[in-house]
Parts: structure tokens; sequence; C-alpha cells
């Protein structure tokens, strides 16, 4: 009994790979209608793989994308390491707080774009997949200090 040639992929005959040692490249498939030609390449066919686009929650309205971006980047480190970065993310808060009131915004949509930065964030599903409370609570602790810091923020001016 003969070992027939074994099956290939269209992505091995692509790179004219047809699986065997000898690596002879003229073969015909099973149904006969179709031959390989031996190709001129010597190297495998390699595909570049893209990383995805950041997604950010949508931005607010008056807020620039490049201001809500950095906010959206502190915020994962936050979430991320626990760390208590503080300085810089208040330094942060004050810089929506400061962009958004030039702009036109309220109070209100001051803290409504802040509480948006931390419960539409992406980050915070990866956080702890198997305890949905600490990712709350983690998540309810970091708007609170955000408002807490916007509130320092209006009392200072």
């Amino acid at each position: 009994m003969e070992v027939q040639a074994m099956r290939t992929s269209g992505e091995a005959r692509a790179v004219d790979d047809d699986g065997g040692e000898n690596g002879d490249g003229d073969h015909q498939d099973g149904d006969g209608s179709t031959s390989v030609s031996p190709s001129s390449r010597t190297y495998p066919i390699w595909l570049k793989v893209e990383p995805t686009k950041r997604r950010l929650p949508p931005v607010p309205q008056h807020l620039s994308r490049p201001t809500w971006a950095r906010l959206a980047r502190q915020v994962r480190a936050f979430l991320r390491s626990r760390l208590n970065n503080g300085a810089s993310l208040r330094g942060l808060v004050r810089l929506v707080r400061a962009e958004m009131l030039l702009s036109g915004a309220t109070r209100d949509e001051v803290a409504a774009a802040l509480r948006a930065a931390v419960t539409e964030h992406r980050e915070l599903s990866t956080l702890d997949r198997m305890n949905v409370v600490t990712r709350r609570l983690a998540s309810e602790e970091l708007v609170e200090q955000m408002l807490a810091w916007l509130e320092d923020a209006e009392s200072a001016s």
C-alpha cells in the first residue's frame, strides 16, 4: 500500500509549498483540473498585521480629542497600576475643566465628561475579569476622586 502525497492548504499552494520533503511544486490535485507551477520566490510570504487603533469613548462636545485621549491614557494607567498617580491625573482634570469651561461647557457637563472617561473606558472591562465588584469599586473610587479634584479646582478659582 503506497502512501499518497499529503493534502496542502490553499496558503501552502500560494507559496508553492506542497508539504513534501522533496519540494517539487509540480503536482496535480485530485481533480486534475489545476496544476501549481513553480514560483521564482524562495521565501515565504509574510503578512504584516497592523495593531488595532485605540478606540476612545465618544469625545465630549467641548473637549479636544488630544486632551480626551490623554485623559483616557491616564485613566488606564490609574486603573491598571493602582499606584495613585494622582499628581498627573489631578493636573489633567484641571486642564479638562479649564478647556471645557473656556469653550462654554457647564460644570455638570465637565463632571459628566469625567464620569464618562472612567465608566466608558475600554480597559475597565479587562481590569479584573474574575471580580466584577473590584472593577466597579475601582472605577467608582476614581470617579469620586476626580470629582473631588474638580470641586477643589472650583473652590480655588
